[in-house]
């Protein structure tokens, strides 16, 4: 028996005729599903509250949204909130010192005088340089001794903190000078030193730090503090003041230059004094448009005739300064030497072409001041 008749058989017996069978194969492979041993438990239903609307439809981006669901006035973090108490203690003591020094600005800005004192009657002239180690206080000691009028007085003030024009001159070191004088209100001219030669002195003198910053706060805040100074000292037509100043730009400097009639610039023979000649010439510039013109002149100082770069730049100098250029001081290692035995180099000229050199210098400078005179008689 074969599968057909097992086929037809079977129809038979249901009685149905096996001739409507038809057969085809089934290219699915169907697998049935294993049996859950566990049934799932079902999904909790969401809870809706109902006081708050149930929003369908957001087209906010979840971070915006985020950021709206958190309330302006929430918390925030004790470690955001307070800083260490360093911290705090630093700025309460930063706010003390601020008071303190704006009420003691104050107190000064009371304290001085109001207006421009009248101008001494002295012929006042200014040393300056824009660096330094350029002999200018060795200069400012020379012009003392030599330089002087018929019928007054030469006297050098050193408003330089280094204090070293005391030195040139031969007065006693480490005396009150000039400084702790102005903190003092003191009047400078029952102050004045006797130097070698007959020359006299104010020095800087002894201060510290602290007192030099209060000084110069002085100075920062009148600009007419130097020439209240002079004023108070009742100098004479004939009496020569000889101003020392730091190098570069400083209180001290602006200070001499509103009172000083004549300016002398002093400079060496090489490349880094001649690049500084237009910064002085721009500070000079100032004084003009303020309506002070002083006279200017200039002066080569230390000056190697041995070198040949030294005598170019000297021909340079000159080209550049023309008339303005009064003086050339020779290279004297004397000078030094004079220095460190405590002599006036000075009173031996004859031996030294610098001391030449710095009387030669002298006598243009009060050959100037003589024809400022005339021209101010003619003036008046």
């Amino acid at each position: 028996m074969n599968r057909t008749d097992d086929i037809s058989n079977l129809f038979s017996r249901f009685g149905a005729s096996a001739d409507s069978y038809l057969e085809f194969g089934s290219q699915f492979d169907y697998k049935e599903k294993p049996l859950a041993l566990v049934p799932a438990t079902p999904a909790p239903e969401p809870v809706v509250d109902i006081a708050k609307p149930v929003i369908k439809h957001c087209d906010t981006p979840l971070a915006e949204a985020a950021t709206d669901r958190v309330p302006a006035s929430s918390p925030v973090h004790a470690s955001q909130s307070t800083a260490p108490l360093r911290h705090l203690l630093a700025e309460v003591a930063r706010a003390r010192q601020a008071e303190a020094q704006a009420r003691n600005e104050e107190a000064l800005r009371q304290a001085l005088p109001h207006g421009r004192p009248a101008k001494t009657r002295a012929h006042v002239i200014a040393l300056i340089s824009a660096k330094g180690g350029v002999g200018k206080s060795t200069l400012a000691s020379a012009l003392a001794t030599a330089l002087r009028l018929e019928g007054g007085q030469t006297l050098a003030i050193d408003l330089d903190p280094q204090n070293a024009l005391q030195h040139h001159l031969g007065a006693e070191p480490d005396v009150a000078g000039m400084g702790n004088a102005s903190l003092n209100g003191e009047n400078w001219k029952p102050l004045l030193l006797a130097g070698s030669a007959g020359s006299l002195l104010l020095p800087y003198g002894a201060m510290s730090e602290d007192e030099r910053r209060t000084l110069e706060r002085y100075l920062d805040n009148d600009r007419y503090w130097l020439a209240g100074q002079l004023a108070n000292m009742g100098l004479g037509e004939n009496d020569v003041v000889i101003l020392d100043t730091p190098p570069g730009r400083t209180a001290y400097l602006d200070q001499a230059l509103m009172v000083a009639d004549q300016v002398l610039v002093v400079a060496t023979a090489d490349a880094a004094c001649f690049v500084t000649l237009d910064q002085t010439e721009r500070l000079l510039s100032e004084r003009v448009a303020m309506g002070q013109a002083p006279l200017c002149s200039y002066v080569i100082n230390q000056f190697d005739s041995a070198r040949q770069f030294c005598r170019d730049m000297h021909e340079v100098f000159k080209r550049r300064l023309g008339s303005s250029l009064i003086g050339v001081v020779a290279l004297d290692h004397a000078i030094g030497e004079a220095l460190a035995y405590g002599q006036n180099p000075l009173l031996e000229a004859m031996s030294s072409p610098a001391c030449q050199d710095m009387l030669l210098l002298s006598d243009t400078l009060k050959t100037q001041l003589k024809s400022m005179d005339v021209a101010e008689s003619y003036a008046s």
